[in-house]
């Protein structure tokens, strides 16, 4: 590599923020300042043993957390029987103990819920019909469950980046869209108050976002995912080919960059794009490149007059620097604040004692 200056892009210029849709309102007041509870339901099938529970859910209250995400693969408790038009599903009740534990949490201290159905084992299948009609029904029983709830902060997110939940091929935009329009109308059969969530493919991608337009359903916020720049927020993360990577600095400083890929822990056998992110890490490991990316979807959220949400952003911490982390954090935020985009942080951050490190804390702005 060759060590550069840095040289970060102009920031892009944005008319106006405004959204007069109410929901916009709605999502700064109820979303922001979100918290995910990783690494648990979206992974294991819950058998009545809280991982987290209503002392840890007072703990993100009290920390300054306004929001909670709930990941859950809501299939993992669901039994078929039949097939095609005879298909129906039944919902293990363990399910909604889980659920209701956390509504009722949630509602106790005054943060809102978002059941965000998220899953990793592909079960979904595009050349199995049955396996998408069963997540359709799936909706249907959650949202029939929880139709008669009067809390107007308890959110339905149809599906976590769809990529992740498809065996097979992946869904493209046109049949994610389908999907999506299936599942909205399961839970408007018997829910026609709360509000939902959707991300596009290409994880909750923004340029995806930016081409579509909205659905038909008009209460829905929109979601995105950004991890910009991914090879800082990523690096350690085996599951992201970056295990060996550390000590990549944020924002980029030449003075702590080296002209051996080997000195940050990058390999030859890594994906070819990492290597490439590297090489241009000098004019996007700042917050202006990340911003330029959020304007992309607040221009559309404004265009659409629709609200539009980041729930998951962070950086893992394996082999990264907290000084670096609390700086990406505090650029990111400030981004948010700036352009009213509702925030959600993904990679957990609260012990269970209750304790946020100081500098997290103070980088997402918890005690204002």
């Amino acid at each position: 590599m060759t060590v550069m200056p840095a040289s970060p892009p102009a920031d892009t210029a944005i008319a106006s923020i405004a959204i007069a849709n109410p929901l916009q309102a709605q999502a700064m007041a109820q979303l922001n300042r979100g918290y995910n509870i990783t690494n648990w339901l979206e992974q294991t099938r819950f058998t009545g043993t809280f991982t987290y529970d209503e002392t840890f859910v007072s703990q993100l209250a009290a920390a300054g957390f306004k929001a909670l995400r709930l990941p859950v693969d809501l299939d993992l408790y669901a039994t078929t029987t039949g097939t095609g038009d005879t298909l129906d599903v039944t919902v293990s009740d363990d399910l909604f103990t889980v659920l209701d534990a956390f509504a009722a949490w949630t509602a106790k201290v005054g943060i809102s819920l978002t059941i965000d159905y998220h899953q990793y084992d592909t079960s979904l299948d595009k050349a199995k019909p049955d396996t998408l009609t069963e997540a359709v029904l799936l909706w249907g029983k959650v949202a029939a469950h929880f139709a008669a709830n009067p809390r107007t902060d308890l959110y339905y997110e149809l599906l976590n980046e769809p990529e992740l939940s498809f065996g097979g091929t992946p869904p493209t935009q046109a049949e994610w869209t389908a999907l999506a329009e299936r599942m909205i109308a399961a839970i408007r059969a018997t829910d026609q108050v709360h509000t939902l969530i959707f991300g596009d493919i290409q994880w909750y991608g923004i340029a995806t976002l930016a081409a579509r337009k909205p659905l038909s359903d008009a209460n829905v916020v929109y979601a995105i995912h950004d991890y910009d720049p991914f090879i800082f927020t990523h690096q350690g993360a085996d599951w992201a080919s970056m295990a060996s990577t550390h000590d990549l600095p944020y924002p980029y400083a030449p003075e702590r960059w080296s002209a051996y890929f080997g000195d940050l822990g990058f390999t030859t056998a890594m994906p070819s794009w990492i290597l490439a992110a590297a090489r241009t890490y000098y004019q996007t490991g700042n917050r202006a490149a990340i911003r330029n990316q959020i304007v992309t979807a607040k221009k559309w959220a404004v265009d659409n007059n629709v609200p539009v949400i980041c729930n998951e952003f962070g950086a893992y911490d394996r082999t990264s620097r907290l000084e670096d982390r609390a700086r990406y954090i505090t650029d990111a935020v400030s981004i948010f604040e700036e352009l009213q985009i509702p925030w959600q942080q993904w990679f957990m951050i609260m012990d269970k004692s209750g304790v946020v490190v100081p500098e997290y804390s103070a980088a997402m702005r918890l005690g204002q």
